[in-house]
Parts: structure tokens; sequence; C-alpha cells
């Protein structure tokens, strides 16, 4: 697992941008959110999203994606990806709760269980790793 010194960038890809908020303040200091990057889009001034660090110089090790993703559009965020070959993809398996109510909390689970998900990978050495990886929480 990285250093504080050397975050993991990774990029959170959900519904709700206050929920991606907090969950990037509690994947810290482990890993570090880089929002948008992927689809090769400009970087845009820190005022326009208050997601993540904005540091943009590498690509992602993980993308993790929400439960309210459909299957067309995981396949539309993978087929427009410009750092093919380096990434692992966390996608909701069919078991994920994706009619969880979102409350007080929701973000520290969420950022939790993504954390487990993510040093499950590190210790298989399949982070950063061509591959779909499926959660069930």
């Amino acid at each position: 697992m990285a250093s504080a010194n050397a975050p993991v960038p990774i990029i959170l890809c959900g519904a709700k941008v206050s929920l991606g908020q907090e969950s990037a303040n509690f994947m810290k200091p482990e890993f570090e959110e880089i929002p948008r990057l992927l689809l090769g889009e400009e970087p845009q001034p820190a005022g326009a999203n208050q997601v993540g660090t904005h540091y943009y110089s590498a690509c992602p090790k993980a993308v993790l994606f929400g439960r309210t993703y459909t299957d067309d559009q995981l396949q539309a965020v993978l087929d427009a990806c410009k750092c093919k070959g380096e990434i692992s993809w966390v996608i909701p398996g069919e078991a994920a709760a994706k009619n969880e109510v979102i409350g007080p909390g929701h973000a520290t689970k969420v950022a939790t269980n993504m954390k487990n998900v993510l040093a499950e990978l590190a210790n298989t050495g399949e982070m950063g790793q061509e591959g779909r990886f499926e959660y069930s929480f």
C-alpha cells in the first residue's frame, strides 16, 4: 500500500458529487481522487470540481464505480479510457445493494468498503492491473 507521501491515484464515479467529496476525504491519506482525467478531458480549475486533489500527472491505478451505474454506462467509461492496460476497474456485482438508502455515515461506509477492496487488490498484486473486480457490499 502507498505511504502517506505517495498516495495511490484513483477515480471515484458516483451519482452525487457531495458523496464523492466526502468519500474522497475518507480515502486519504492512502489514496487520492483525480476526477475526470480518465476520459481524456482537460483538467478543470479547482473551483469547477471540488472533489479530489486535482493531481493529474499519472493515470489512476483504480476506478471505483458506485451502484447507480448501469452496465452500458460502465462500458462507455471503459471504452473512453485513455489509460488502457493499467487500471483496476472496481464495479458493483450482482449482490451489491443497489437500492441502499444514502444517509448519514454512508460516505464513511463506502470509503471503508472501497479501501478494503483496494487493499485486497494491492495484497494480491492486482492493483493497477487491467481487470474488472466486483464488490458485493
